[in-house]
C-alpha cells in the first residue's frame, strides 16, 4: 500500500496569530519612532527659541537720551561738558521681565572702557544723585521704585553718572560720541550711541 507523507501547514488560526504579532510589532516600533521624532522636535524648538532668546533685545529705549551738565563741575568734570545721561526704557513687545539688578551698564568712547556700578540709593525715593561711574532708578511708572525688576507696561528712568577721578573722564565734551551699552542677563545687549551737541546747554538732547 501506498503511504502517504504528513505534511505540516499553516492553519487558518495560526497564520491570523502570526500576522497579529507582524503588526503588532511595526506598530510598536513605529510609536517608538514616531516618540524619538516628537522629542527631537521638541529639543530644536528649544533651542532656536532660546537663540532667539538670546539674540533679541528685551529692552528698549523710550523717547529721547537727555545729557546733563547744570550745577558745576562735579566729580572732576570739566565745565561745559555733560555729565549725566538720563533716558527711559520698557520692555519690548513680548519681551520677558529684566531684572535691573542684575543688568550691566558699559560706558565707551574712543579713550575710556568702564562698567557702572548700581548705586544702592535710589534718587526718586529721596536717596541722593548717583556717584562717579554709577547708575540708578530715577523714577518709575507703573511701577515701584523698590522693585528692580522691569514688567511689561512698566518704564524705568535711568540717571547715569559717566565721570570719574581726573585721569580717567571729565564727562563728555561738545561733539563727542560715545555708547553706553545695557546688558541684561537674558537677551542681547543695547547699545545706546549718541553724540553731545556741538554746543552744550544746561540739558540736551542727544542724537
Amino acid at each position: 500500500m501506498k503511504r502517504f507523507q504528513k505534511v505540516q501547514a499553516f492553519t487558518g488560526l495560526e497564520a491570523a496569530i502570526v500576522l497579529i504579532a507582524f503588526v503588532v510589532v511595526a506598530a510598536v516600533f513605529s510609536y517608538v519612532v514616531l516618540g524619538a521624532g516628537f522629542f527631537t522636535t521638541q529639543q530644536a524648538q528649544k533651542v532656536v527659541y532660546s537663540g532667539i532668546g538670546q539674540a533679541t533685545s528685551n529692552i528698549i529705549i523710550i523717547g529721547d537720551v537727555y545729557g546733563d551738565a547744570s550745577g558745576t563741575a562735579q566729580n572732576g568734570a570739566i565745565p561745559g561738558s555733560i555729565h549725566t545721561l538720563v533716558f527711559t526704557i520698557g520692555l519690548a513687545a513680548g519681551g520677558t521681565p529684566v531684572n535691573l539688578n542684575q543688568t550691566t551698564f558699559v560706558y565707551q568712547n574712543e579713550t575710556i572702557l568702564q562698567t557702572l556700578g548700581f548705586a544702592s540709593n535710589i534718587s526718586g525715593n529721596g536717596g541722593n544723585p548717583p556717584g562717579p561711574w554709577q547708575w540708578e532708578i530715577l523714577s518709575a511708572q507703573n511701577g515701584n521704585l523698590t522693585n528692580t525688576m522691569l514688567q511689561p507696561n512698566e518704564q524705568f528712568t535711568i540717571e547715569a553718572n559717566i565721570t570719574g577721578t581726573m585721569d580717567i573722564s571729565h564727562g563728555i565734551p561738545p561733539g563727542d560720541a560715545f555708547t553706553l551699552m545695557i546688558r541684561p542677563p537674558i537677551g542681547a545687549a543695547l547699545p545706546i550711541t549718541k553724540t553731545a551737541p556741538g554746543s552744550i546747554s544746561t540739558w540736551n538732547v542727544l542724537y
